[in-house]
């Protein structure tokens, strides 16, 4: 089991998670941390994690450039040793890639159409069928749509699409989740699922019956203010929003994206830029992603073995 683990933006709090999260750990492995060592070393120095520091050093493949940076302004420098590391990780051929955040906007000034981690990811790999997934405890929900303006998400539903992401949801409980026969919920776009709808919801109803013709135990849309207080063992969320405020409200959430070949993990955070350098970030969501990552790697790999 190799793990692979990305810097983020060095301006943000990515090399604080690192240096807070991975020493002492005695579960982790084989791992690398691709990023640069002098932007480590200097975050372990600025917030008194020398000691940390030093017992991963080993374990720091540098890329990137040795620049000038300060915490909270990202730049164009930074953005490209972010970039770095994620292609040095992927190159490497990892089984779990953790990552940490990176400025999406300062990224796309030397990579334009940067999306994120998880489209960006998807197309190194060259899968199509894929999703963004929130994980928080026993709460695994998917996106409809993920990194959308909310004009687009009503353009996008159609019954379909709905049916083909209910189905890979399913698949993807199985395989990463040890899930058989999982039932899904499903949400509605809308305030109060069919009051307000414009045919939106009555395409996710469609969607869901599509899905169940198929074999899949889903159901339909609910309304979005209260679907994560439902049973079930997973959940689709139709936009964004629906379910980062719910999973951001939690520590230790996580994003998980569903249908790589590896297991690819982050904590459901930024780059927290008006917090970096001060050695106050939230290491939670970060240091859940070792274990949730091994779980859902092992079951993969039993998964596998089977089909």
């Amino acid at each position: 089991m190799k793990i692979a683990i990305t810097i983020g933006d060095p301006a943000g709090i990515g090399p604080e998670l690192i240096l807070k999260t991975v020493p002492g750990r005695k579960d982790l492995g084989s791992y690398s941390i691709y990023g640069n060592k002098q932007i480590l070393k200097k975050t372990a120095h600025d917030l008194k994690l020398k000691r940390g520091y030093a017992s991963i050093e080993q374990h720091i493949v540098d890329v990137g450039e040795n620049i000038d940076f300060a915490y909270g302004r990202s730049t164009k420098a930074t953005a490209r040793d972010a970039l770095r590391s994620i292609q040095c990780a992927l190159e490497s051929g990892p089984d779990i890639v953790i990552t940490a955040p990176v400025v999406k906007a300062t990224i796309r000034k030397v990579a334009p159409g940067f999306i994120g981690h998880t489209e960006y990811i998807a197309d190194f790999y060259g899968v199509r069928d894929y999703a963004m997934t929130g994980i928080w405890r026993d709460k695994r929900i998917m996106l409809l749509t993920a990194h959308l303006p909310l004009r687009e998400v009503f353009k996008r539903i159609d019954a379909g699409m709905v049916a083909e992401k209910i189905c890979l949801f399913a698949a993807g409980l199985q395989k990463y989740f040890g899930i058989d026969d999982p039932e899904i919920g499903v949400s509605a776009v809308n305030p109060h699922a069919y009051e307000f709808s414009l045919g939106e919801d009555e395409k996710i109803r469609d969607g869901v019956i599509g899905a169940r013709r198929r074999g899949v135990r889903a159901s339909g849309p609910f309304p979005g203010d209260s679907l994560f207080n439902r049973q079930f063992d997973g959940f689709i969320a139709t936009y964004h929003d629906q379910a980062m405020v719910y999973l951001k409200s939690k520590a230790g959430g996580l994003n998980f994206t569903l249908g790589l070949p590896i297991i690819r993990l982050s904590p459901l955070c930024g780059a927290a830029l008006d917090i970096a350098g001060k050695g106050c970030a939230e290491v939670a969501g970060f240091a859940a992603a070792f274990s949730v990552g091994k779980k859902l790697y092992a079951n993969m790999r039993k998964y596998e073995k089977t089909v």
